[in-house]
């Protein structure tokens, strides 16, 4: 019977203190058994919502933390207190909170912590300034912890021992799974749909709809009588040592374990908490924690929840991490990826009382620590590359398993020895034991993940694999520490202990009777390990497509050139073809960061002004091709492209630059050197000299710009390398030139790089000065390259120019001087990556600027701006190209058009590339291309018809074919010419022919070259 709305119960041994309760408002007329149902039903649904809200709002800001930056004007070092002053004030507090809602009432205290938890997230997403959210943040926290203190307290206190007592616990503990895995969604939607201040915001509609229900449904119990004074020293001291040592393992993770940042605060905790103990043993008349009365079991029940809550947070936090930045999901995505664990937790855990009521603690607790365990070892099996259902989802179902029969039963052991006086004390200890141990393992196993990172950065191994091995570390300290929760849990829990509320063995129950069930749970538990082991080994660590993988849908598909699948670019508004600039379209089929496979083959296509291919080379699917450009080498035309692996959050992994002349022969290929990689950003090739854009990790104390004391810096540079040799002959390294702190991206929280740089663009002035473009500064620098002294800054945080507002810029691209100091640039005005396939909302749209700089002045005027009727936003790349005549050519980067227009603005042509497909530059130049090798032909018969088809790969001065064609050994001779017409030119026959020769002829008609002869094959008309 529930104990809401009973009769008064006596006090028992045990219990002395044990008040009786007062009656609940009633919700409506009668007080039959189905009134007290609803009731019970409406007080577990209160109980669990605040649960959720708590643990929802440890991780749902984790996501927006980029965009409140922004917003906000935070600084990389204040930004960790948006989530730290919830967590270090929410872990300081709970025991206060748990010994609150005992000494002034369950109800009072939990219907006031939910009003102020409401408060508290409406002043945070309202707040106009970084001061404020972390004080309302601070607060949350505090209201947080008397929430979960108490709505256990009251789950406890308001259902009997036995299985409705397990049920509501198995929902609340649910609760804890669900709301560290929603956290991650939700944050994704708010943030991207909404506004970062929804994660805050969503919190006061839900708080206070609780508060009204949880005030009519929740019985008011206090102490009748002779009531102690409250421990205040205790409460001081319990709360300030929490704090100061949770607070010192925060700081762990960002300053290390050597640092007195943290050592200090930890052993000053220590000392705190030891003072407390003291005082509670020996001078308190009413403890905080009465350790007399805590029982053997509470104890050991708090001991291995400590041990496998180390486990659960660090899993979330690194999975998530995992998967947005090695496998290259997005948040969302990631999000909807932790979603079936987050069904599964609530589903099993909503049976788990059930089951811990049928077989006992040790065998519902024991078995659900062994498939967390054996779930945190198929995790251990992560791969650079592969299946985020292989490695995170699959064995996640068996984690999310382990965890709602680890937290339910655990939590059920905590409580079930605690009478009505203890509640609080039994819930509150439970829920610190969780949560310390949560900030604990996450400190230790994110810095040991971080430090093994960077560690193999250091000798070299690339990003990706050096992640995924930081990560499966802290999957196998993870799974250490749920194994030793486990063999606790096996070798010290009494194997009848269950729901009776003793917490000992059942006394009417024999050994030999239980021990069948628990067998036959056992097996269950034996055969789902097998199952889910098989099914891991054999879909897990399949290899990910490669990075240039790609469908024919949206490509061309050539008859004489089949190894050919050039992307098809569309016109996206008419095309005034008597206005364009003359030359060809420069651009190389890139894909889009986090959305594959590219529509048609990745490699460097130029075009005509119909946007007609005239010459494509793919390249290998286990790279991808961009910046292709026109050069000059040996003193004759060129063409260069960079090609490589760029992971997914745009980080190179590898990559080279290759030169070929008008003939399209490779004449020389760039590697870096010393650890350096070139990236796809620029190359200027003088003589027999490259400049080239550069970068490197290396490993580096990051702690003081807000990332971890075991960081990683994505170093960028300016190189210069003889293309005879490939020697690398000058190096000007932005480390040492540019501060750290002139970065506008948020160094990461672990070891993953931090592209505080990000040099995009490179222009070689002739006067031994070069002009150097850094997307995350917002600012180019003018460099004197004998002594790499920087002579001026333009944008950025410490410009030698004033900028008025319509002429600012972020994120920028192309920066090009002329010498009557006129700026070209391509204005992104957006985005800081979050994740991957994640930016923060755009200051405003993309567009190519003009600026004038007055050197004597130091002020910047505006001139021309280029922008797209229905204002782009590219997030990362593009480029601005002045025409001879007076036009403009435009390339929007990660947006998937490229524009040409007139001086005035006026759009002439607008290219279109397919569905998720883009450039990095798109360039008009002029260019004269003559292959060596033959034209391509091929013919197919169609039932008394013959259809040929001609391709001259490259062939810029190919003006119209003429078809040879013979039957049997008879000499060819003309049956047909037809005009050029795109990259294949189609001549229809009537009659058949066997033998069949091509003469591509220029303008004046004069024959540049024949191909072989090719014969006719009998097929459908493609």
């Amino acid at each position: 019977m529930s104990l809401v709305g009973a009769a008064r119960p006596p006090r028992s041994k045990d219990n002395p203190n044990a008040s009786p309760e007062a009656a609940p408002v009633p919700l409506g007329a009668g007080e039959g058994s189905g009134s007290q149902v609803t009731r019970h039903g409406w007080l577990l649904a209160v109980c669990c919502i605040a649960q959720f809200m708590v643990i929802l709002d440890l991780s749902i800001v984790n996501v927006a933390l980029p965009s409140i930056q922004s917003a906000l004007g935070f600084s990389s070092t204040q930004l960790q207190w948006v989530v730290d002053a919830y967590a270090i004030v929410f872990a300081g507090f709970l025991m206060l909170g748990a010994r609150a809602a005992d000494r002034f009432g369950q109800r009072r205290t939990f219907v006031v912590s939910l009003a102020l938890f409401s408060f508290t997230s409406l002043a945070g997403g309202l707040s106009p300034t970084s001061e404020m959210l972390i004080a309302a943040r601070a607060f949350q926290g505090l209201s947080g912890a008397l929430m979960a203190a108490t709505s256990l307290a009251i789950i406890t206190a308001s259902f009997p021992a036995g299985p409705a007592r397990h049920r509501a616990i198995g929902l609340w503990g649910a609760m804890n799974g669900a709301g560290g895995a929603a956290g991650t969604l939700l944050g994704g939607i708010l943030t991207q749909e909404l506004s970062w201040r929804w994660v805050l915001l969503i919190n006061p509609p839900i708080g206070i709809a609780a508060a009204l229900v949880a005030y009519r449904v929740v019985a008011e119990r206090k102490k009748q009588r002779d009531l102690p004074r409250f421990d205040l020293a205790g409460a001081l001291t319990m709360t300030l040592g929490t704090l100061v040592v949770v607070y010192g393992i925060v700081e762990t993770g960002v300053v290390g374990w050597s640092s007195p940042g943290a050592v200090v605060p930890i052993v000053l905790g220590v000392v705190l908490l030891s003072i407390f103990c003291l005082v509670e043993a020996r001078f308190a008349v009413a403890p905080l924690v009465p350790f007399r009365e805590l029982t053997g079991p509470m104890k050991l029940a708090n001991v291995i929840v400590l041990l496998f809550s180390a486990c659960l947070f660090p899993m979330w936090y690194v999975g998530s991490l995992y998967m947005q930045q090695v496998l290259g999901l997005s948040p969302l995505a990631t999000g909807f990826a932790f979603l079936p664990l987050t069904v599964v937790i609530m589903v099993v855990a909503s049976r788990a009382g059930k089951l811990v009521g049928r077989y006992g603690v040790r065998a519902v607790m024991g078995s659900g620590l062994v498939l967390l365990a054996a779930g945190m070892l198929l995790f251990a099996r992560i791969g650079s590359t592969g299946s985020a259902w292989g490695y995170i989802v699959l064995p996640g179902l068996l984690v999310a398993a382990g965890i709602a029969l680890s937290v339910v039963p655990s939590t059920i052991f905590a409580t079930q020895v605690a009478g009505p006086a203890q509640a609080g004390l039994a819930s509150g200890l439970v829920n610190t034991s969780r949560q310390a141990g949560g900030g604990l393992g996450l400190a230790i196993l994110i810095t040991l993940a971080s430090r093994s990172t960077s560690a193999a950065i250091g000798r070299g191994t690339s990003a990706p694999v050096a992640l995924t091995d930081g990560f499966r570390l802290a999957y196998l300290i993870g799974a250490g520490l749920v194994v030793t929760a486990a063999a606790v849990t096996f070798a010290l829990v009494h194997p009848l202990a269950s729901a009776g509320g003793t917490g000992g063995p059942r006394r009417h129950r024999p050994l030999a009777m239980a021990s069948n069930p628990q067998w036959r749970f056992a097996s269950v538990i034996a055969a789902v390990l097998i199952v889910f082991g098989a099914l891991d080994f054999s879909l897990a660590g399949a290899k990910a497509s490669p990075i240039g993988a790609y469908t024919t849908k949206g490509s061309y598909s050539f008859v004489s050139a089949p190894g050919l699948h050039p992307p098809k670019i569309s016109a996206g508004a008419p095309t005034k073809l008597a206005s364009l600039a003359p030359g060809y379209i420069m651009l190389a089929n890139f894909y889009d960061l986090t959305t594959k496979p590219m529509q048609g083959q990745s490699g460097p296509l130029i075009l005509d002004n119909n946007l007609q291919p005239v010459w494509f080379r793919p390249v290998p699917t286990d790279v991808v091709a961009t910046n292709l450009e026109t050069q000059t080498f040996q003193g004759k035309p060129a063409l260069s492209w960079w090609q490589g692996v760029v992971s997914n959050t745009g980080q190179t992994e590898s990559g080279e630059d290759v030169i070929v002349n008008d003939h399209y022969q490779t004449v020389a290929t760039l590697k870096g050197q010393g650890g350096w990689v070139i990236t796809m950003h620029e190359l200027v090739i003088q003589g027999d000299h490259a400049w080239v854009t550069a970068e490197k990790d290396v490993p580096m104390n990051l702690s003081k710009y807000g990332g971890t004391s075991d960081g990683v810096l994505d170093d960028a540079a300016i190189q210069e390398y003889s293309l005879s040799t490939g020697k690398l002959l000058y190096t000007w390294d932005a480390l040492h030139h540019v501060p750290l702190t002139a970065s506008h991206a948020q160094a990461p929280a672990n070891g993953f790089p931090w592209d505080a740089y990000h040099i995009n663009s490179l222009e070689l002035l002739g006067n031994a000065t070069m002009l150097v473009s850094m997307r995350n500064t917002w600012a180019a620098y003018l460099v004197d390259q004998k002594t790499g002294v920087i002579d001026w800054e333009l944008g950025g945080k410490n410009s030698s120019f004033q900028i008025p507002g319509a002429a600012s810029f972020e994120w920028q691209h192309d920066v090009r001087l002329r010498s009557n100091g006129v700026v070209t640039m391509f204005n992104d005005n957006c985005c800081q990556i979050t994740g991957a396939g994640t930016y923060l909302a755009p200051a405003g749209p993309s567009a190519g600027l003009e600026l004038q700089l007055n050197m004597k002045s130091h002020t910047v005027s505006m001139l021309a701006r280029y922008q797209q009727l229905d204002k782009l936003s590219a997030a990362y790349m593009g480029d601005m190209e002045p025409l001879p005549n007076g036009n403009v050519f435009v390339g929007w980067g990660s947006q998937p058009y490229f524009s040409e227009y007139t001086k005035s603005g006026k759009l002439l042509l607008e290219g279109t590339l397919p569905g998720p497909d883009l450039s990095y530059r798109a360039l008009l130049k002029p260019w004269v291309g003559l292959p060596l090798y033959p034209p391509s032909g091929a013919a197919r018969s169609v039932t008394g018809a013959t259809d040929v088809y001609a391709s001259w790969n490259g062939a810029t001065q190919l003006a119209s074919w003429r078809l040879l064609a013979g039957k049997g050994a008879a000499p060819l001779h003309e049956v047909s010419s037809a005009p050029k017409r795109g990259f294949e030119t189609e001549l229809k026959l009537k009659g058949t022919y066997n033998v069949f020769k091509l003469q591509a002829l220029d303008s004046a008609g004069h024959v540049i070259a024949t191909s072989k002869s090719f014969g006719a094959t009998a097929s459908v008309k493609p």
